[in-house]
């Protein structure tokens, strides 16, 4: 299995409701679409930084697929292209990173069990 961080810094001139609005409740509306993806996760960065520094992004994506063939094909689809032409339109900065995942501590239960 692949994960894809994606790491996102909002436009110019856009507020972090309107940015976290864009991509969580509409664009999500067609990226969660994208064939093959086994997971998908969102994260907005919070007002709170521990230095009171802006955060170099404003969010990351996280999103599975079985294999990083899978991953590029996916993207190369109708959809995948779709979604990455609306993601330029409120992000300013998207940059890709494909990783590997070693799980140390188990996160909380998403499958609502």
């Amino acid at each position: 299995m692949v994960k894809l961080i994606a790491f996102l810094k909002r436009k110019p001139g856009m507020t972090m409701e309107e940015f976290k609005r864009r991509w969580v409740e509409e664009h999500t509306r067609i990226s969660s679409k994208i064939p093959g993806v086994r997971g998908y996760r969102i994260n907005i960065a919070t007002e709170y930084q521990p230095d009171g520094a802006e955060p170099l992004y404003d969010g990351t994506a996280e999103m599975w697929w079985d294999s990083i063939e899978e991953m590029e094909a996916a993207f190369n689809t109708e959809i995948g292209i779709a979604a990455g032409n609306d993601a330029d339109e409120f992000a300013d900065v998207r940059i890709h990173l494909y990783t590997e995942e070693f799980i140390i501590v188990p996160g909380p239960d998403q499958s609502g069990d």
